[in-house]
């Protein structure tokens, strides 16, 4: 009777083991579940940046290329398409010969008699950008200036108070190319009409 009881406790102790090994499985594909929110993690949106050659730019809703200063990438420009001025822009620029410094005092030294104002310097996308704000007919115009290798890049927005969202979309998320000079050798054979926009 003691060995008939012994076997049916291990019995049960057997079973018993044998359904934690299963809640452990089921723990171990639990776990899998949370690969798979790791996974869709990885997945998850991120900024779509349209590559202009010489600086990727991540362009939102209610902006778009214009072809103002030429039709090709290394001359890349952006109209705010929802302005009541039908000439707000944003505009990217290169220079290989002047530091963002230098870049700044000749930029004042020509708009002094339209207000040239600085402002506090601001941080996107990991670099600090001077900056300073003039006035005009169209309103208020805003340009940054930043060091990069090769040279220093300024931008020209128009109304940045009227697109701050998308001036702020634009900036946080403008990256430019390691030899930007090259880049834009490489960017006048770009036809902006063959840039592929992303959204």
């Amino acid at each position: 009777m003691k060995k008939k009881t012994l076997s049916i406790l291990s019995l049960c102790i057997a079973l018993f083991a044998a359904f934690a090994l299963v809640g452990c499985g089921g723990s171990a594909s639990g776990g899998g579940g949370s690969t798979a929110k790791s996974e869709s993690k990885e997945k998850a949106p991120v900024a779509k940046k349209t590559d202009f050659i010489w600086f990727k730019v991540e362009m939102p809703e209610g902006v778009e290329i214009t072809d103002v200063a030429g039709d090709t990438a290394d001359r890349a420009q952006f109209k705010f398409t929802e302005s009541e001025h039908a000439s707000d822009r944003f505009i990217p620029v290169f220079d290989p010969d002047k530091n963002a410094d230098e870049l700044f005092d000749y930029e004042a030294k020509w708009k002094a008699n339209s207000g040239w104002t600085e402002s506090d310097p601001v941080k996107y996308n990991g670099k600090t950008w001077r900056s300073a704000y003039f006035t005009h007919s169209g309103g208020v115009t805003t340009e940054y200036f930043t060091d990069v290798d090769g040279g220093s890049v300024y931008v020209r927005i128009d109304n940045v108070e009227e697109h701050k969202d998308a001036v702020e979309t634009m900036m946080k998320s403008l990256e430019f190319a390691d030899d930007i000079a090259k880049a834009k050798t490489e960017a006048m054979d770009v036809k902006l009409d063959d840039i592929e926009i992303k959204r």
